[in-house]
Order: structure tokens, then C-alpha cells, then sequence
């Protein structure tokens, strides 16, 4: 048996220490500052995303990758490690066509699996997570990925978002409600139900309680898998990240872990600055 090489692309939002600690690879998708071509998380991060917003009133923008970028990417792997098996998981293809075009390019290839996790930011990374522990266990390629067909149906994924802006301005709300939303201090949270974002509560007050009372709303009274808690902080303040871990825990202090992720470009650009996500397995029924 060779080696397993599991892939995430940048909107699995794992941190990066977390990505050399577990041996997890990485590709960059593109994203557009502008009408310049960029790689998220290589050549451009989100601070210059808000930044670029900030100065033009505009946001940037995101594409899928096309099959030959896989090609390339994969057959990179396989000159280092010509037997090793590749598992690459994408965000949810509900979401964008990164999967479908990873599974085109996966024809031209043996012993790649491409996993379409019906997920996003760190609810890639949660299960990215499980992958490496069953790696690590011994189980082969094939069976990883029959345990993540499985395993992603149980996992759960919240968000807050701290302004409205940019969902004003990627189309996904209209100005009239985001500007009634900002002035009335209500901040929306948007839940990943059957591999689609959708609107879900709206919470009143600062960014504190919002993110709080997410947690409380999702967490309180669910069977969580004890082993580990994602935290997505678009800002990255340790502030913010303590008291989300100090919640999470509060509300299931058998939770192991808590591991605070700042996502990439490929997720900042559409949720802006502030926004929290939480993502954690329910334990099996």
C-alpha cells in the first residue's frame, strides 16, 4: 500500500500549522483583486480583500479551477510519490463547480478520489481532520473515503455575520434590507443544510452575543462528538476566539478541542469581516 495523500484546497480553511502537524496538502484556488489574477492564501489574504473593498466599494471575486489545474496539481504529486493515493476534498458542490471539474480531471487519473463534502470553511476541515486520523489508523484510501461519504451527513455548520455589505454587494441581499439590517444592529446567521448556505436566524447586539448565542441556538441540546470544535474567525482576534472556546465548552465541557481557524480568501470574500462559523460532528445515532 502506498502513501495517502489527502488534499484540501483553500476553502477548507484548516490552519495551516494544524495542515503541517497532520501532512495535509493545499491548493490555492483563484481569486480576483480587481482585474488582477491572484492565489488565495499565496499571494493574497484577506486583509486585502477588506482592504481593496474598502478603498473601492467593490468586492472581489472568486472562480472554480479548470480540470487541467488538477491535472497539473495532482500529476506534481505523483512525480514525488508515483504510488501513492490521493483523497482531495472541495467545498460542497452546491456551492460552485470546483467538484465537478475535480472529477473530470480525476478520469485521467488512478487512485484519486475527489470528495464532494457538501460542506464549507472549517466543516472541510472537520472532516478533512477524521480523514487523517483514519489514515493514520491504517485504513486504506477506499475506506476513508466510504467512512467520509458516511461521516459528512453528520456534520454541522453555523455562521454570524457581522455586517450586511457584503452581502449587499455580492447580490445576496438587497440594499433596503441591509442597510434596515446594520441600522437595527441585526446580524444574520446562515446555516449549511444539504450542501447549501441558507438564511437562518437574525441576532440583535454586538458581535459577542451574536456569535454566543449561535453557539448556544446550534450546540444546546445536540449530541456532539466530544473529539473536536472548529471555530471560524474572518478577523483572526484572539479575543474573539476565546470566547467562542470558552462558550463552546461551556455549553459541552466534554469537548476535547477547540481549534480556531482564520479563513482564506475564497470564504472572507463573501461573508466580510466578523463573521463566525462554528463546525462540529453529531455523534452517530
Amino acid at each position: 500500500m502506498g502513501k495517502i495523500r489527502i488534499i484540501g484546497d483553500s476553502t477548507c480553511d484548516m490552519p495551516p500549522e494544524m495542515r503541517k502537524e497532520l501532512d495535509v496538502g493545499f491548493m490555492p484556488l483563484p481569486v480576483n483583486l480587481g482585474d488582477e489574477p491572484k492565489k488565495d492564501m499565496e499571494d493574497v489574504f484577506p486583509q486585502d480583500l477588506y482592504d481593496y473593498t474598502e478603498r473601492t466599494g467593490k468586492l472581489c471575486t472568486t472562480s472554480a479551477p479548470n480540470s487541467l489545474d488538477y491535472v497539473e496539481f495532482w500529476g506534481n504529486i505523483r512525480k514525488e510519490d508515483p504510488d501513492c493515493d490521493i483523497l482531495h476534498f472541495h467545498i460542497s458542490s452546491e456551492m460552485t463547480s470546483t467538484d465537478a471539474v475535480a472529477e473530470i480531471a480525476a478520469q485521467e487519473f488512478e487512485r484519486v478520489w475527489s470528495i464532494d463534502t457538501y460542506s464549507v470553511s472549517v466543516g472541510v476541515a472537520l472532516l478533512i481532520y477524521h480523514a487523517c486520523k483514519m489514515r493514520d489508523a491504517g485504513m486504506s484510501a477506499q475506506e476513508i473515503f466510504d467512512a467520509i461519504e458516511k461521516m459528512k451527513s453528520r456534520v454541522r455548520v453555523g455562521f454570524v455575520v457581522a455586517t450586511m455589505d457584503y452581502l449587499v454587494k455580492g447580490g445576496r441581499c438587497t440594499k433596503f434590507v441591509g442597510a434596515g439590517a446594520n441600522l437595527l444592529h441585526l446580524r444574520p446567521s446562515i446555516d449549511l443544510i444539504n450542501g447549501q448556505l441558507v438564511a437562518g436566524k437574525r441576532y440583535r447586539g454586538n458581535r459577542q452575543h451574536a456569535s454566543t448565542q449561535l453557539a448556544q441556538d446550534i450546540m444546546s441540546g445536540d449530541v456532539v462528538d466530544p473529539e473536536i470544535v472548529f471555530v471560524a474567525n474572518t478577523l483572526g482576534d484572539e479575543e474573539a476566539n476565546q470566547w467562542m472556546t470558552e462558550e463552546i465548552q461551556r455549553i459541552h465541557p466534554e469537548i476535547k478541542k477547540v481549534v480556531c481557524s482564520m479563513p482564506g480568501c475564497s470564504v472572507s470574500v463573501h461573508c466580510g469581516p466578523g463573521t463566525i462559523g462554528i463546525a462540529y460532528l453529531r455523534k452517530e445515532a
